[in-house]
């Protein structure tokens, strides 16, 4: 894995990147039957900095989520990957994709994931210093190879959500 920290910043306009949260179909079937795609019991618990996988946004004390197994690939690959993640749970609205990286995520460090039409993995990972994610994302997304990337935390590698071209 590489660690990439952009020696001269770029500025990536909001408008050449989205970023896509988990369909809120799935989400609603999750908060419905309380059980996930793997056969897992869920259960909620307390939200505080759990990311939500929908609206994209850190959870508040207090505020319910639930924790469940989810592949975020929308057809068989072989480097498609299960993995935990959050979702509140209570309906929330989802993120806009075309409002670009989330505001929650903009400061972090961010492992960004390049991965081609066929779903494979297209290079290897980069993490991404605090604030630079765009720029970053920006730069992989030239390559007309890359179809897409997954944005994962850095401090478990869990997937957050996808970044495309605009």
């Amino acid at each position: 894995m590489l660690s990439y920290s952009l020696m001269t910043p770029v500025e990536t306009p909001v408008a050449m990147l989205r970023a896509v949260g988990m369909p809120i179909t799935a989400a609603a079937r999750i908060r419905a039957s309380m059980r996930d795609d793997y056969g897992n019991v869920l259960s909620k618990q307390d939200g505080e900095g759990a990311p939500c996988r929908v609206c994209l946004r850190y959870g508040k004390t207090g505020e319910p989520v639930i924790l469940f197994s989810y592949k975020p690939f929308d057809a068989p690959a072989l480097y498609q990957e299960v993995g935990p993640v959050f979702i509140h749970a209570d309906a929330c609205p989802p993120h806009a994709p075309d409002a670009g990286l989330p505001a929650e995520f903009a400061d972090r460090a961010l492992i960004i994931r390049p991965y081609t039409a066929d779903h494979r993995i297209a290079d290897a990972q980069i993490y991404a210093q605090p604030g630079e994610a765009a720029a970053v994302a920006a730069r992989l997304l030239e390559n007309p190879e890359i179809a897409y990337l997954h944005a994962r935390s850095m401090s478990r590698a869990c997937y957050l959500f996808r970044i495309e071209r605009r």
